[in-house]
């Protein structure tokens, strides 16, 4: 199993390249090669409508969305691996998805968010050993990876041909458009992408917005029924005419 450890170090090292990438390479090329690359960007992770809209637009397969239910795991996974190196680590973990919580606005959510996180981690560190671990790490690899082929039955999001805004059907002609080296590169970077989205301060906020407003009305944050209604209508009619996106599609003007 030691050969897994670096494995999974590898794709530590490579996601963390990626954001910086998504960072400082210029959006009107990252973006032609990463959907949404806006999602790994700080500012965004505290602007939960956008995260939401996005997530509902680039998920709407049945077989999609359920594998992608795996973040909600992959979080509570992250924290005990954070942990197995030096518990220390998980304090500051927990301290920064706490203040993250609380620049959403949203006082009841980061009350609700961070006592499930919370009294979850407790009971799940009760009875975890370290030697388990390797399997944790390997949990990871493999949601990513099953979240990546979730992806393969969806439409290509929008720039990655042109600038229409609209979401490409996924067949031969759409991929002859996107070009062989496009194509290939969306593996390994979709896979990153994956890896990435399950830490607990990505995506699993985003489900947590989803169960929370089915108990009550948010006073910040845009209601469930809105937020899909939005994601469908960006899957078929495209994303211009999204406000929340407007900063992404600005971008890609011409």
């Amino acid at each position: 199993m030691e050969n897994l450890y670096y494995i999974w170090l590898a794709c530590v090292v490579s996601a963390c390249i990626l954001v910086i990438l998504c960072l400082v390479i210029p959006p009107k090329i990252i973006g032609r090669t990463l959907p949404f690359f806006l999602a790994f960007w700080p500012s965004k992770n505290i602007q939960l409508d956008f995260q939401s809209v996005v997530y509902e637009a680039l998920h709407r397969n049945s077989f999609n969305r359920i594998v992608h239910y795996s973040i909600f795991i992959d979080a509570f996974v992250w924290l005990l691996i954070v942990n197995s190196f030096w518990s220390g680590f998980l304090y500051v973990a927990l301290l920064l998805f706490a203040i993250q919580t609380l620049l959403i606005k949203e006082i009841k959510f980061t009350i609700l968010a961070n006592l499930i996180l919370l009294s979850i981690l407790m009971i799940l560190l009760t009875f975890f050993t370290h030697n388990y671990i390797e399997y944790l790490m390997l949990w990871t690899i493999l949601s990513a990876a099953l979240r990546l082929i979730g992806h393969i039955f969806e439409p290509l999001p929008p720039f990655l041909i042109d600038n229409s805004g609209q979401f490409s059907p996924m067949n031969i002609t759409t991929l002859k458009k996107l070009g062989l080296f496009k194509t290939i590169a969306l593996f390994p970077i979709g896979f990153l992408a994956e890896f990435l989205s399950g830490q607990p301060h990505r995506l699993f906020l985003v489900q947590m917005n989803a169960i929370t407003s089915k108990f009550y009305q948010h006073q910040h944050i845009m209601n469930w029924k809105s937020v899909v209604a939005r994601g469908i209508k960006c899957c078929k009619e495209g994303i211009k005419q999204e406000s929340l996106l407007k900063d992404y599609c600005r971008f890609f003007k011409k």
